[in-house]
């Protein structure tokens, strides 16, 4: 049974607050019933929660998966394949929820890049529908996390750190290489086009780490090639796809998170009872550091466990 459920991306910014997606309509009566908790919290994508909850680096997780490790390398980046819409003046991503990627297009990547990339002492590998990256010399950079990347527009200055504009040269040619070859199969499939990558999370290490091992409901590709579902307690999901996971009619858990915007609201189902129809309104008046609704999320955890 789940008894835990985390959405990415689940809450919207303006000028007047914050509020649900427009996906989460459905479910506004439900959610208007539990008690809210509201965190500052940098936005995720669903791999990334998951390592959160594995007190873990997203990539070392997938290191820890990888069959073909290279041996030589001395710094590690998870890898975000994204498809993107060129506006006026800017470049929007899409999100990650409405951006399929099999396995499949993660070989198909690996093959195209890694000629350009061994220029560099570089190697994409796959893991599943995930793709990591192996460096022989690290870069010195800094770049957000493609949890603040998806749904959101591209940056237009260099990351930081000393690399900065050596990183954002190469995923300029890498993005140039896809325009000029885009991929066969996916135009055959109807769906869209990979526009780019986005790398994140780098680390210098993989050593072989016990990282606890949770299993998990998702529909998001990149975490669905190292978890397990079987007999999941807790459900992370990306706005867009938690139709594939829930019904609008089904019973929601009793503890969920939503977030999204630079927000988290951790939600309690309240012990008192409610009546009639109601709309989910935030309560935004107190925001607590992001380290203690992970304190909070990994005591539920072992709770579970015991």
């Amino acid at each position: 049974m789940i008894h835990t459920l985390i959405i990415s991306h689940a809450l919207i910014q303006h000028q007047d607050g914050v509020s649900l997606h427009p996906d989460l309509f459905a479910w506004q009566a439900s959610l208007a019933a539990y008690k809210q908790t509201w965190f500052e919290c940098a936005d995720k994508n669903p791999l990334a929660w998951y390592a959160a909850l594995c007190d873990q680096s997203p990539t070392r997780l997938l290191a820890g998966q990888c069959d073909a490790l290279p041996q030589d390398a001395s710094q590690y980046w998870v890898v975000s394949p994204y498809h993107a819409t060129v506006a006026r003046s800017n470049v929007r991503v899409y999100p990650e929820g409405l951006f399929p990627c099999s396995a499949d297009d993660a070989a198909w990547l690996c093959g195209a890049l890694n000629p350009l990339l061994a220029e560099d002492g570089m190697v994409l590998c796959a893991v599943g529908s995930a793709l990591l990256l192996a460096c022989q010399q690290p870069m010195d950079a800094r770049p957000l996390g493609f949890g603040a990347i998806s749904g959101q527009r591209l940056p237009g200055c260099d990351h930081e750190g000393a690399d900065g504009g050596r990183l954002n040269r190469l995923l300029s040619e890498i993005q140039m290489l896809l325009f000029q070859h885009p991929s066969p199969s996916r135009q055959e499939r109807g769906e869209v086009d990979v526009n780019g990558l986005w790398f994140w999370a780098p680390v210098d290490s993989c050593d072989h780490t016990d990282a606890t091992s949770i299993a998990v409901a998702t529909r998001n590709p990149a975490l669905q090639s190292i978890v397990d579902g079987q007999d999941a307690t807790v459900m992370i999901t990306e706005v867009e796809r938690l139709h594939e996971l829930l019904k609008a009619e089904m019973p929601l858990p009793k503890c969920i998170v939503l977030a999204g915007a630079g927000h988290a609201v951790l939600l309690k189902k309240s012990i008192l009872p409610t009546f009639g129809k109601r709309q989910w309104k935030a309560t935004l008046k107190k925001r607590h550091p992001a380290s203690k609704l992970f304190s909070m999320l990994h005591s539920q955890k072992r709770n579970h466990a015991a």
